[in-house]
């Protein structure tokens, strides 16, 4: 069961996610994501300018505690997709801190 949202734009988190850091928009033809995007036109207002979110979350059941959130959102209204929430793979010490 997904948690209560603060607002219609949290629909697309993770019951267990929490954003850090501001999200970062990219229009949807421009994403080098490989997996097919089936979704044309914004459901709610039929919008075609959907944008590909990704957003920064700590989630204590990702691996290391954190990653990176990815979900579809409308700039023109509240609409967005399910967030697909992905664990980081690199170790401290891969990202150059000391371990």
């Amino acid at each position: 069961m997904m948690g209560k949202r603060k607002n219609s734009r949290d629909y697309g988190l993770n019951a267990d996610c929490e954003p850090k850091g501001a999200p970062k928009a990219i229009p949807l033809s421009e994403t080098t994501r490989v997996a097919p995007v089936d979704i044309l036109e914004c459901p709610n207002c039929k919008c075609t300018d959907l944008m590909e979110i990704q957003v920064e979350v700590s989630n204590p059941v990702l691996s290391g505690g954190g990653g990176v959130g990815y979900y579809i959102g409308c700039p023109a209204c509240p609409y967005a997709s399910p967030m697909l929430a992905v664990a980081n793979t690199q170790s401290g010490a891969e990202k150059g801190m000391e371990a």
